[in-house]
């Protein structure tokens, strides 16, 4: 069961003996045993019935994890005692990486005869759908819940869904409502543009965003703009868009300011070496100015926007706009607009002149 799925559908399940928590988003697992927690000392657990092994955790509440690996027998026992405290106890084991591999038989076993009573949950990083213990996970002795990284787009089998309606945007504004607020998935689009796709900080983004809106109950695209303003990639597609439209003052202006307030590698840090940003406006710019040249060529041949669109040079909330700018360029200038590239980039890395001049110079060139 998918993790949406999962919270959906949870607080009208019942207790089940054992749920197996798999997947590489930690974020999700997180919520997930947040919400198995919650849900014990609702129905009358107590925090001493809260029994957790880790063996990536020294603090752990059990006193002998015996080393850095869990014990079956262990747990086991843990399960298999009625709680002296509280209706029952939830026992966790987390942190083992191998732990099905050693113990796969022992949890068909303990499916196949489980103490009800009590809760078992196990966090593993994977699991193999075919084996017999994915099978045996059934929902009714056992559930798997899968907490993987979530599409930032469309998956691939939901080609007819626009671009900002994705797992990543549905989570945002599912999300939000844990904040007390409301993101419909433009907004949850807007705000994931800005963030990128790391579920921890889009968290402290949707937390700071709750307080900032105050009392109101929708936070909305403008409230993003206002406390976060313009992400470096959004201002990289406002250069290449000026650009693409030949609007000489927007795109000189959108270079200077990226020039002034730095720019975001893929690591997260943002560099203000000059150098360093303008070969990544040429490389970015030389991508932009490739695919509408497939445009142009597409278009000239008759062809319409399902064309571009079956050549994946855009996403298609974005094709109008693309090729609206693919027409502000003729087929016949384009090798001329590629030596004005090259030649931009060799300045770059040989010669001693200004960075931003360079820049500057390419883009009155490709825009006249």
């Amino acid at each position: 069961m998918k993790f949406t799925e999962f919270v959906h559908k949870y607080k009208k399940m019942r207790k089940l003996p054992l749920y197996v928590i798999s997947g590489n988003e930690h974020f999700l697992k997180k919520q997930i045993l947040a919400e198995i927690k919650k849900r014990f000392i609702s129905e009358g657990g107590k925090q001493q019935g809260l029994v957790e092994f880790n063996s990536k955790d020294t603090s752990s509440n059990i006193e002998n994890t015996k080393g850095s690996t869990l014990l079956f027998n262990d747990i086991l026992d843990e399960v298999r005692t009625v709680s002296m405290f509280g209706k029952y106890k939830l026992v966790i084991a987390e942190n083992d990486d191998n732990f099905l591999d050693r113990y796969q038989d022992k949890v068909l076993e303990y499916i196949k005869s489980p103490f009800k009573v009590n809760c078992l949950v196990l966090d593993v990083p994977s699991i193999d759908k075919r084996t017999r213990l994915a099978k045996a996970l059934d929902n009714k002795h056992g559930i798997l819940i899968e907490c993987n990284k979530l599409y930032d787009s469309p998956a691939p089998w939901e080609k007819d869904r626009p671009e900002y309606d994705s797992e990543l945007t549905r989570w945002i504004t599912m999300h939000a409502k844990n904040y007390d607020k409301i993101i419909n998935l433009k907004t949850a689009f807007c705000l994931l543009e800005k963030t990128g796709d790391n579920l921890g900080i889009i968290d402290k983004q949707i937390d700071v965003l709750s307080i900032y809106v105050g009392d109101r109950k929708e936070i909305t695209v403008e409230d993003i703009q206002k406390l976060l303003g313009l992400s470096h990639r959004e201002k990289l597609f406002h250069l290449l868009d000026a650009i693409g439209m030949k609007d000489i003052v927007s795109a000189i202006k959108a270079a200077k300011k990226m020039f002034e307030l730095g720019m975001e590698n893929e690591r997260k840090n943002i560099t203000y070496d000059e150098k360093t940003i303008a070969i990544v406006m040429i490389n970015s710019i030389h991508k932009r100015m490739r695919d509408l040249w497939k445009a142009i060529k597409i278009l000239d041949k008759g062809g319409d926007k399902e064309d571009i669109l079956g050549e994946k040079l855009v996403r298609r909330p974005f094709i109008d706009k693309f090729i609206k700018q693919a027409k502000h360029f003729a087929g016949g200038e384009m090798p001329e607009k590629w030596e004005y590239m090259l030649e931009a980039d060799l300045l770059c890395k040989t010669s001693r002149l200004s960075p931003p001049l360079i820049i500057e110079q390419l883009i009155t060139k490709l825009c006249t």
